[in-house]
């Protein structure tokens, strides 16, 4: 069985109630020190300012990229024993198998996550320019379309690749509607990522002066603490940058940071960002790809059961295939991909699990 604590997705329900749940358990600063230094993470790299409810996704996180996520939950159980059953029915809820789907090329997967519980509908371009961005020649990719279209999304098939072992990568979610209640600013994008990278989060520039010179500073600061991270491959995702509370300043150090990554500042780092204006300098155009989302139709529908067909090697009528779209519609619109996807992934496993298999 592949448990949720070895492979999580922190984009799904299993994570947010994760979360709520700890936070109900501890919530005090001096708690969330202890439990992460007790989980065996320095507790210095972390901005603990903030409130609760944001500390524990990054604490959460943390722990799952030194391998120390299952011992950091057994440490909050130790320390409050009530606790313990609400998080054994919250990681018990994903304990799944799809040991049956297994593609060989990881950007051509149809079913991700643990037990193969998502269903990715068309990103056909994207699929692409992700090879494009593992192949270090094109290191900026930028993700638009209009609101709803799925642009964060498009987050499972990245997170997806970025965890093939064979690329030793890295990955780093700065997501504007989960990290932000309200406006965000230059700093607090920046703050926002480097505390993701494990990076000092205070940011000494001059507030008061003219926001480009504000952006070019807090840039700046940031290249320089990023060349004393060990050296490896890194991809950070800036997802939601066309959300109202967004700041003009906001797009201008992310256009900055483009900057950054096409003259090799920040060395092994690929930049994916969603809802960006697209006022990036032209050197950076020379190497960004550009994935412009027009929707999920019925077609694309069809293509990802006709995909898993021709996987598993079972031929799929055209009154099958009709049938299974039929199905999929019937439990959710082609606007709401989160719903599409689980009707789509439910109707997958249906009918194209092997006699026997798990």
């Amino acid at each position: 069985m592949v448990r949720w604590i070895h492979f999580p997705d922190w984009g799904d329900g299993t994570a947010r109630l994760l979360h709520d749940t700890l936070n109900k358990a501890f919530y005090l600063r001096d708690e969330l020190i202890d439990i992460y230094r007790g989980a065996g993470l320095a507790p210095y790299e972390v901005d603990w300012g903030q409130p609760a409810a944001q500390l524990w996704p990054t604490i959460t996180r943390d722990a799952a990229d030194a391998g120390r996520l299952a011992h950091l939950i057994e440490l909050v159980k130790a320390k409050c024993p009530a606790v313990g059953p609400d998080l054994d029915a919250v990681l018990a809820a994903h304990n799944t198998d799809g040991s049956w789907y297994s593609p060989r090329e990881r950007h051509l997967s149809l079913l991700l996550g643990p037990g193969c519980q998502r269903a990715l509908l068309d990103r056909r371009d994207l699929r692409a320019h992700l090879v494009d961005l593992a192949r270090k020649q094109f290191p900026v990719l930028s993700i638009t379309g209009e609101p709803g279209s799925g642009k964060s999304y498009s987050r499972h098939l990245i997170q997806h690749m970025a965890g093939d072992p064979a690329l030793a990568c890295e990955f780093r979610l700065v997501n504007v509607e989960d990290d932000f209640y309200d406006h965000v600013d230059a700093t607090g994008i920046m703050t926002a990522l480097a505390a993701r990278l494990g990076l000092p989060t205070d940011f000494p520039v001059d507030q008061h002066t003219e926001q480009a010179r504000t952006v070019r500073e807090l840039v700046d600061v940031f290249v320089g603490r990023f060349a004393a991270l060990p050296k490896r491959m890194r991809w950070i995702f800036i997802d939601g940058l066309d959300r109202p509370q967004v700041s003009s300043g906001v797009h201008m150090v992310v256009a900055q940071l483009a900057k950054e990554v096409e003259a090799g500042q920040l060395p092994g780092a690929r930049l994916i960002v969603t809802g960006h204006p697209g006022d990036f300098s032209p050197a950076v155009m020379e190497v960004l790809r550009h994935e412009k989302l027009t929707g999920v139709t019925t077609s694309h529908l069809q293509g990802f059961f006709r995909g898993l067909a021709d996987h598993v090697g079972k031929p799929i009528s055209d009154d099958e295939l009709e049938a299974l779209v039929d199905q999929v519609l019937g439990e959710a619109d082609l606007d709401d991909l989160r719903v599409l996807g689980s009707a789509a992934c439910r109707a997958a496993h249906l009918h194209f699990t092997p006699a026997g298999a798990p």
